[in-house]
């Protein structure tokens, strides 16, 4: 646990702005930036998916029928699926896991910062749920300039979703890894850590790390593999180890390989 002079001040809200949470921290929590943010990496990796969606949205062409279908079905969530490679239906099962591992062992400690992350997790899932059908009505469409005006409406609402979303990932951070890290030892965030890796679906695993190695900075590399090699087996060292030497470009697998091997 954190001495008490690094730990979190009060949470102030602004309850007319949602996405307005900060904590207020003393100067010497400052110190506590060098402990692990078990949200970080995950984070950094949604948003590296959400620019390059919000790329692809942005220069395609709905006249034509395969470009623009390809990005309403890579877009459109089938919201059942336990295992899917659509970005809608990663963003929602990421939620998931989040209220799983960490909001439920926050909960104890912060409840009302718990419930407002909760909310922002429902607007989210109202929003996917509106830009899947958006999808759903792009594809039945055939007449070029309906599907522009509907790729246009399209595109306003998963930019919306964007601006929500990432403002709801700073928020996360902003004002759950300051509890975390004053309530939970480095072991004990450690567990959580591996509980969150270790339960996701392989395939999901994979898919998420497609998109957050590469988004990880060196040192955000290391730590995150080198915490995961020391994981209680069964762990996901070996199919991160084998995913980062897939998806980063050779200069910085090599650098990543020669820390790891110390």
């Amino acid at each position: 646990m954190a001495p008490p002079s690094a730990r979190a001040g009060p949470l102030r809200v602004d309850p007319t702005n949602l996405y307005s949470l900060r904590r207020v921290t003393d100067p010497a929590s400052r110190a506590m930036t060098t402990r692990e943010n078990l949200f970080r990496p995950i984070h950094k990796g949604i948003r590296s998916m959400v620019y390059e969606l919000g790329l692809r949205l942005g220069v395609v062409d709905f006249t034509n029928l395969a470009e623009s279908n390809a990005v309403a079905i890579q877009l459109r969530a089938d919201l059942t699926s336990a295992v899917s490679s659509c970005i809608l239906c990663l963003l929602q099962a990421h939620s998931r896991h989040e209220e799983r591992d960490f909001f439920s062992a926050v909960r104890p400690f912060d409840p009302d910062v718990v419930d407002l992350m909760m909310k922002e997790h429902h607007e989210i899932a109202q929003r996917v749920g509106g830009i899947a059908r958006t999808c759903d009505e792009l594809l039945a469409i055939s007449e070029p300039a309906r599907r522009v005006e509907v790729g246009d409406r399209l595109t306003l609402e998963a930019n919306d979703l964007f601006a929500l979303y990432l403002a709801h990932l700073n928020n996360e951070e902003a004002t759950l890894v300051p509890v975390m890290w004053e309530r939970f030892s480095d072991e004990q965030l450690r567990t959580l850590r591996a509980q969150f890796y270790n339960t996701i679906p392989l395939p999901r695993f994979e898919e998420w790390m497609r998109w957050t190695l590469p988004a990880l900075n060196p040192n955000e590399l290391v730590v995150l593999l080198s915490g995961m090699r020391t994981d209680p087996p069964p762990n996901r060292f070996s199919d991160a180890r084998r995913l980062a030497e897939e998806t980063l470009d050779p200069p910085r697998w090599s650098l990543l390989e020669r820390a790891l091997s110390h």
